[in-house]
């Protein structure tokens, strides 16, 4: 081969690098900007012992929602409480290394330039949105306390 042919193929495996690494740089960015607004709110206030008034469905009916306690259980977590994590929302740290899993995957279609399309099965969607009902009923249940957040001084 010679150095001419040698350099076309350097610059042209160099090219491919740079659009790889460019396709690469939303979903970064968004996990770079994910984790970063996570520890900033880590970093500005304790939803344990700041009023946070996030939830109007709590304030106006007194239920918890689905979401309720997913501040709590992040900043938890970052904490390194796994169990308070997982007390005061569980499904918002069961989401957490589905999310990854996705963002990864995302990024590796982007690299390899092959469309991406996160849409789970139909089936999948409505047995989640059922799973979350029941959780949301559950959670407002005297019986089932331990799904309900923990620490309400904010709510």
């Amino acid at each position: 081969m010679t150095l001419a042919a040698r350099t076309d193929a350097e610059q042209r495996a160099s090219g491919r690098r740079s659009v790889s690494l460019r396709r690469a740089a939303l979903p970064i960015a968004l996990t770079i900007g994910g984790i970063g607004a996570a520890l900033l709110v880590q970093a500005v206030f304790n939803p344990f012992t700041q009023n946070i008034p996030l939830c109007p469905l709590y304030h106006l009916t007194g239920l918890y929602c689905p979401g309720c306690g997913a501040t709590r259980a992040v900043h938890a977590l970052l904490d390194g409480d796994f169990l308070l994590a997982l007390r005061n929302n569980l499904f918002v740290i069961a989401a957490l290394p589905v999310v990854g899993v996705g963002m990864i995957t995302w990024t590796i279609q982007r690299v390899r330039g092959r469309p991406f399309t996160a849409l789970p099965p139909r089936w999948a969607v409505v047995a989640l949105a059922i799973v979350v009902g029941i959780y949301a009923v559950l959670r407002n249940v005297p019986v089932f306390w331990f799904l309900a957040p923990t620490s309400l001084i904010g709510a």
